[in-house]
């Protein structure tokens, strides 16, 4: 009883030892008034150094006050537990009473829902549960009733009782589609709610208005990595009492690279400068507190990184100044330093920006050039990239023509980020909301500083101690670090290896010691007594046709290059390990046992992961638990709105967005809806050894059992997969194709390239009322279907089984946007089939591709015969490889095509072909491609 009154007597703020970070946006008056609040409530207030205006003793603070993560100690505070909060922790902690989460109220920019407090009107169940847990997980918070903090309201209508009623108490909040919060999960980003406010939302427009351009408020002082011009001789002054001594360089060090290649003047005047604020320069980088430098290399570059000294390059110098206060280095992709050869996989990209302009252009143009792609201002067929910031331009429909890969920045930005070629097959990297200008988010996303240290500075690591030794190991020569690594079953190959030997190679594990061992060489050394070369080398991997391909710059000195490592990871060798020493010339192979070699690698093991589990028990120490304020920027991602699995997934969401409806009035619509992957879809908790092994994949097309009955489709689902049958939706990837009888839909018609057994709906019902699988079932029978195919569905099956995909193998077909099903819809039986598809929109100075001929004889069905008999005239098959086709319906926009089309195939010296959908649907459903002059569109009189 005694605890507890002690405990009830503990004023609110006992625990709290406070610091307050001076900023122009937080007035004297009020930094004043939070520390009156807390040392009235039982807190401390922790004073901050006159000299530099930081904290002397982190150790000795719990909570620091900041309206922005733009202080020197914010790294090592989030490291060291200590939560970074903004004043309205202090204000709502007053109000309510007690301590409230620090996390929604983090100045962190990667919980950007920081600011928001949400409640929900007239949305399904499903849908409020997904919202409310991903803005809780950047950072909001959720109120149930409407109350004077609120300041969003999720609905998808404004006449809803919490509208009308923020209305009548002028509540300031705002009234938002859940389209808002689905866009900002899918980018990773908060967007501008105005194309999603009520009133009269522009998303909802029956024609969607062209978005406006944006601004770029994140990359100003940021947009290269070497700024132009001198920074004024003099800094800023101070705006406020506040900051009058807050000053970057105040007891600070400052040390130039001599890679930056400035000039005598420059770096006299960049010294005034840094000693007019309190700092100084210095030649030693071990002195140094800031290094300054322009590439991630050089022994410099290397012993500041893994000393975790502030490194940054002249551009974040110059912002510093400019701004006379401190910003984070980290923050800005281009106020770090760059790697001077790229990112691997970037060298053979040609890159093209659409939609972006002013400083957010410039920003992304330096980017590509800094990861070592081609940016051209124009974009040609030969183009691989196309950065745009939304769908409504020139560019971007001819990309979609000429089959250029379209992303918005974030996938640039993140590659950088990351110094990996991020996969395009992501979501965020293809989201274009349709009223919204993605430049408004650029430049927000920040350095992964775990993966550049891995590229770029690892910890040096020690091999273990040599225990033979050829007998020319007396040669003289300077001792250099042991770096031990495996290579790859494709390196050893490439180097002649001996299973029995140890190798002893030159190349680096990493680009840091890849620099390390270029400066070691250029020392003099003392030659070896000998000239010979040792018995038992092999040759030096050779590199990789992207290190051959890479630019290198006349100005700097040639450099080494490894081979990168494949993408998501680092390799993993598929023979024997064998370890690498590269110490001496004249040294022989090392010889060890496995047990030594096992022991070694676990204690390498053991050594690297001790960081993080140190880590890991300091958060379990402290109060709060393992999760913190602190998210770092690189972890938004992991709330990006997530795609369950479809397989897995037991629910599904009611939402207007959940599914996919084929064209209506299409020969390819079967009157059913084609469930997408629905986000936010909460799974059923079963283990997975209570489910049998997936022996089918099955499709089901043209039975409407499901349509408007999610609870008896769920139900069904797993009485499927309880007999080993998994429902898919992918063409390529079906076993059994369930329909009432031949159907003309997307799915009927792509699956039949794959093959599989092909049933009517009374196998699903057996398997759905008995519990079991009816063994050996016929082929589903359509007589009248089949006479219209020119062939029988068994015949049709076996061609497919013996062109395994390829039935249109080399042929590029071009298809019209006005298309009935859709573009996307042809493209998909196209591409099932082993062909490429094209949007044709009638562009002029197109490259018509001409089919490839082919060595080896084609399969079953693949030539481009009449009636499904070969070709065997030499000449005639030539002609026949010469048409090009179109794809078109006859609507007036698609008519108006075909003269264009035609005359671009004569003058590129082909014959065009502009069919009717009834020729390609002929040739996916019999396997076997055809031709009949009745699917030939006429000229137009």
């Amino acid at each position: 009883m005694a605890e507890e009154a002690n405990y009830e007597a503990m004023p609110l703020f006992g625990e709290v030892h406070l610091a307050i970070i001076p900023s122009d946006r937080l007035d004297v008056e009020e930094a004043d008034e939070i520390v009156r609040t807390v040392v009235a409530s039982g807190g401390t207030h922790v004073m901050l150094r006159a000299s530099d205006q930081q904290i002397d003793d982190l150790a000795a603070v719990t909570h620091i006050v900041s309206l922005d993560i733009e202080f020197p100690q914010y790294s090592r505070a989030i490291e060291s537990g200590i939560f970074v909060v903004k004043p309205s922790w202090i204000h709502q902690s007053h109000r309510k009473g007690k301590l409230a989460g620090p996390r929604q109220h983090s100045p962190d920019p990667s919980q950007f829902f920081h600011d928001v407090v949400m409640t929900c009107g007239d949305l399904p169940d499903g849908d409020k549960d997904a919202i409310m847990a991903g803005v809780m997980a950047l950072g909001g918070q959720y109120s149930g009733p409407l109350t004077i903090l609120t300041t969003h309201i999720v609905t998808l209508r404004d006449d809803h009782t919490k509208c009308v009623m923020a209305k009548a108490k002028k509540v300031n909040c705002k009234s938002v589609l859940p389209h808002w919060f689905d866009t900002c999960f899918r980018l990773g980003k908060k967007i501008n709610e105005r194309p999603y406010m009520f009133p009269n939302p522009p998303l909802l427009h029956a024609v969607l208005p062209r978005p406006a351009m944006g601004d770029s408020p994140h990359v100003g002082g940021a947009t290269a990595a070497m700024p132009t011009g001198t920074p004024p001789s003099t800094p800023p002054p101070s705006p406020s009492k506040t900051r009058k001594n807050l000053n970057a360089f105040m007891g600070k060090k400052v040390k130039l690279s001599p890679d930056l290649k400035i000039g005598q003047s420059l770096t006299r005047t960049l010294g005034e400068l840094i000693s007019h604020g309190g700092g100084m320069m210095t030649d030693d980088v071990g002195e140094a507190d800031i290094y300054i430098g322009q590439y991630r290399d050089g022994a410099d570059y290397l012993a500041a990184s893994r000393a975790r000294k502030e490194v940054a390059n002249l551009s974040w110098l110059y912002h510093v100044i400019n701004l006379n206060k401190y910003t984070n280095p980290l923050s800005k992709l281009l106020h770090y330093p760059v790697p001077r050869k790229g990112i691997p996989g970037f060298e053979n990209m040609k890159i093209s920006i659409s939609n972006y302009n002013g400083e957010a252009r410039t920003y992304l143009e330096n980017v590509i050039k800094y990861c070592g792609a081609e940016f051209t201002k124009t974009m040609k067929q030969d183009n691989t990239h196309l950065i745009t910031a939304h769908t409504r331009s020139e560019k971007y429909e001819a990309a979609q023509e000429w089959n250029i890969h379209i992303t918005n920045h974030l996938w640039l930005e993140e590659s950088y980020a990351k110094c990996t070629v991020q996969t395009l097959s992501n979501a965020k990297y293809s989201t274009f909301p349709p009223v919204t200008n993605l430049s408004e988010v650029c430049g927000q996303t920040t350095l992964d500083m775990k993966r550049v240290e891995q590229v770029f500075f690892p910890a040096p690591r020690e091999s273990p101690p040599k225990t033979m030794q050829s007998p020319l190991s007396n040669a003289k020569s300077k001792p250099i670090p042991h770096y031990h690594y495996t290579l790859p079953a494709s390196s050893i190959a490439a180097a002649s290896y001996t299973p029995s030997k140890t190798a002893i190679i030159d190349p680096p594990s990493s680009v840091a010691e890849e620099a390390e061992d270029a400066e070691t060489e250029s020392e003099p050394e003392e030659e070896p007594k000998t000239a010979k070369k040792p018995l038992g080398r092999p040759s030096k991997v050779a590199p990789t046709p992207a290190a051959k391909d890479a630019v290198i710059n006349d100005e700097t000195p040639a450099e080494t290059t490894t081979a990168p490592s494949s993408r998501g990871g680092p390799r993993r060798a598929t023979a024997t390990p064998r370890h690498l020493d590269d110490e001496k010339e004249n040294t022989s192979p090392m010889v060890t046992t496995s047990g030594r070699a096992a022991r070694a690698k676990a204690l390498e093991r053991i050594h690297n992961a001790a960081p993080d589990i140190a880590l890991y028990e300091k958060e379990t120490k402290r109060k709060g638990g393992v999760t913190h304020g602190g998210r770092r920027a690189n972890q938004v991602e992991d709330f990006s709105s997530p795609v369950p699995d479809p397989k897995k997934s037991k629910k599904r969401k009611s939402d207007e967005n959940t599914y996919d409806v084929t064209a209506e009035g299409s020969d390819l619509s079967d009157g059913e809806t084609q469930a997408k992957l629905a986000k936010g879809v909460k799974k059923v908790k079963t283990t997975t050894s209570d489910l049998p092994q997936v022996r089918y994949r099955m499709m089901v097309t043209g039975d409407d059992r499901w349509v408007g009955n999610m609870k008896q489709e769920d139900t069904d689902k797993r009485k499927l997969r309880a007999l080993g049958i998994s429902l898919t939706l992918d063409p390529k990837d079906v076993d059994i194709l369930v329909a009432p009888s031949i159907k003309r839909t997307r799915k009927f018609v792509a699956a039949l390239a794959s093959a599989p057994l092909v049933v009517d709906t009374r196998y699903l019902d057996a398997a759905l009322t008995q519990n079991k699988l009816v063994e050996n079932p016929s082929t589903l029978l359509d007589r009248k279907a089949e006479e219209a195919m020119g062939c029988t569905l068994v015949d049709a099956l076996k061609r497919a089984k013996l062109n395994q995909h390829q039935l249109l193998r080399g042929w590029s077909i071009f298809v019209t946007a006005e298309i009935a099903g859709g573009f996307e819809t042809y493209k998909e039986i196209i591409n099932v089939n082993g062909g490429e598809a094209f949007l044709y929109k009638g562009r002029t100075g197109l490259t018509l591709p001409k089919r490839r001929l082919r060595d080896a004889p084609p399969p079953a069905g693949s030539q481009p015969s009449s009636s499904g008999t070969a070709v065997d005239d030499k000449d005639a098959r030539e002609v026949k490889y010469d048409h090009i086709y179109l794809v078109a319906g006859d609507s007036d926009a698609e008519v108006k095509l075909f003269k264009a089309f035609r005359a671009l195939a004569e003058k590129q010296g082909l014959v065009a072909r502009v069919v009717k959908s009834e020729w390609l649907l002929n040739a996916a459903m019999a396997q076997e491609v055809r031709w009949d002059g009745e699917w030939e569109w006429l000229s137009p009189a």
